[in-house]
């Protein structure tokens, strides 16, 4: 099946023929599980800056055209995410507060970069597992199936 997406900063087009991809492949991804209305407005009620909000925007509008038919694939990432941070609040908040706390080193005048570029991933994983243990403890979910089974739905688009 030939797969086409364009950029949508340079507006360049790509096509690359993904051979196993069936059409029951692209309907299951083509389902849609919210509105753009929906999602628009969770964007919008985010606490990030506007820059941040305009590049969730377009990638909202991210298409990929599979056989003919157009998917929203950008869409598609939101609503994942939007759906793994509502079941996993604890660790998405540490992720966040990890990654908070990462740019307040980064600006440590003088020394701030190199301990943020050395110590960022660290903070920010220390406040994933920290987060994960406490919705463990709260809910016992599993976070690695639920994002394994949320993303397998692009699982046919590997060459």
């Amino acid at each position: 099946m030939i797969v086409k997406t364009t950029n949508f900063v340079t507006g360049e087009q790509h096509e690359a023929n993904i051979p196993g991809l069936e059409n029951s492949d692209v309907d299951n991804m083509s389902q849609e599980y919210t509105t753009n209305e929906k999602i628009r407005s969770y964007i919008e009620s985010l606490p990030v800056s506007a820059e941040v909000k305009v590049i969730l925007f377009k990638l909202q509008d991210f298409t990929v055209d599979l056989g003919g038919k157009v998917i929203k694939f950008g869409k598609k990432v939101i609503e994942i995410a939007i759906m793994l941070t509502s079941k996993y609040k604890m660790a998405a908040f540490g992720l966040i507060l990890g990654a908070l706390l990462t740019f307040l080193i980064g600006t440590i005048p003088i020394i701030g970069g190199a301990l943020s570029g050395f110590l960022g991933t660290w903070i920010m994983l220390l406040g994933f597992v920290k987060g994960f243990w406490e919705d463990l403890k709260k809910d016992n979910p599993d976070l690695s199936n639920s994002i394994i089974e949320a993303g397998s739905i692009f699982s046919p688009l590997k060459a």
